[in-house]
Formats: structure tokens, sequence, C-alpha cells
């Protein structure tokens, strides 16, 4: 018999919930954020998402 958790396991693959987020990208784009921090950018991990996936430079911010 399955336990409880199992089951909400599997109702959240059925569901495709697990699909919802492109966790590589997420990831690449965290580690992107925090790294350029530390060297002093204040580009902010939504910004970073923008301008890698719509090849966009933010105002005042430069694609290189």
């Amino acid at each position: 018999m399955k336990s409880k958790l199992e089951k909400l396991v599997g109702r959240y693959r059925e569901l495709g919930i697990d699909r919802q987020l492109d966790y590589d990208k997420f990831y690449l784009y965290s580690i992107i954020t925090h790294s350029t921090a530390i060297e002093g950018s204040t580009i902010t991990e939504l910004e970073i998402q923008i301008m890698f996936d719509n090849g966009i430079a933010l105002k005042g911010k430069s694609l290189l």
C-alpha cells in the first residue's frame, strides 16, 4: 500500500508540476548572479534572466 507521501509525489508528477520550471536554467542563473555579486556586480537574478532569455541589455548595463 502506498504511503500518503508516495501518493502526493505521484500526483505531483502526474500533473507535470516538476516540468513547470527549467531547473538547470534556474541553477545557472543563480550561480551567475551569486558569482558576479562576489565580484561587485549589482545585477539582480531577474535582470540576468531577462538579459539571457531575451538577449537584451538593461538600461545602463552591458551584455559583456
